[in-house]
Formats: structure tokens, sequence, C-alpha cells
């Protein structure tokens, strides 16, 4: 009886009592819930800044990609012999002529060949016309070489046409497709 007593007395603390630990068990509950997902969420935010920074990167490469394919365009004939006449004003050599070679198609890109006749008066001259070519700002590639040496003792020439050195070169250009 006495228990009785004491639950009928206490009836509202002990149901308060039990109506605060059941709040206590769900608010516990509900915070490792939550807990679970604020985890969640920033594992999927580093994610995301992750991927955000690759597609930041393959932008870059892009616009890296597309400067090159600009600088790797067709070149014709005339921009060739242009390119040619520009070096040799540079280099002190003169361009003796300037013809077109065959096309190589290869699966990504075409290369281009142009055969080139120039003189210079030495072999320093060459070694300077060489490096100029090379490093044009367009893509030419020297790829052969041939060198002959010009006699002074030939009819008509004139005083341009002084001895020296005649090379024959093979220039050639890649354009990407």
């Amino acid at each position: 009886m006495i228990a009785t007593d004491y639950f009928s007395k206490n009836k509202n603390k002990l149901v308060n009592g039990g109506v605060i630990i059941l709040a206590v068990f769900i608010a516990f509950y509900l915070y490792g819930l939550q807990a679970q997902q604020l985890v969640s969420l920033r594992e999927s935010k580093n994610e995301e800044i992750k991927k955000s920074e690759i597609i930041e990167s393959l932008n870059k490469v892009e616009k890296k990609i597309s400067k090159y394919k600009q600088i790797f365009t067709k070149k014709d004939l005339g921009s060739v012999i242009d390119a040619m006449t520009e070096i040799a004003r540079d280099s002190q050599v003169q361009v003796i002529s300037v013809k077109p070679g065959p096309e190589e198609r290869k699966a990504d890109y075409i290369k281009t060949s142009f055969f080139i006749v120039v003189r210079v008066a030495d072999y320093h001259a060459l070694g300077n016309f060489i490096s100029k070519v090379e490093n044009y700002k367009d893509l030419f590639m020297v790829e052969e070489v041939n060198i002959s040496s010009v006699s002074g003792n030939q009819p008509d020439m004139g005083a341009e046409d002084a001895p020296g050195l005649d090379i024959s070169l093979r220039i050639s250009t890649i354009t990407y497709l």
C-alpha cells in the first residue's frame, strides 16, 4: 500500500520524469541523426570542392589547348614564305627558293613539309637561321639539311651571289585536326 500511495501522490512527478527521460533519449537520437547528416554533408561538400578544382584545371587545360590549336593551324605556302623571309632577313641569309612538299595525314594531325633553299655566308649564319626557324612563333621543325658549297668562280654572279653555302632544308609544320 505504501507503494501505491506513493505512486498516487507522485503520479504527476513520475509521469513528468518519464516524459523528460523520453525527451532526452529522443533528443540524443535526433542529435545523432543530425550529426551523421552533418558529416555526410561535409564529405559531399569536400567532394564538390574537389570536383570544382578539377573542372577549373580542365578549363585551364582546354584554354591552353585552344591556344595551341591556333598556333597549329594549317599554313599555306604564302605564310611560310613570309615567315622564312622574315627569319632570313634577321639571320642575314638569302632565300633562294621555297617549294611545298608532301603532306602526311595522321589520325590527329597533318604534317606538311616545305623544301627551302637558302644561301649563307658561313656555318654560323646557318646555325643562327636554323635556331630562329625552330624557335619561331609558329611551329616549324627542321628535319633535313643538305649543304653544298658555292664556288666564287661561277659566271653571272651578282654582288648578292657571293660565295658561301647553299643549304637545302626540309622544314615541316603540324596542323591538328
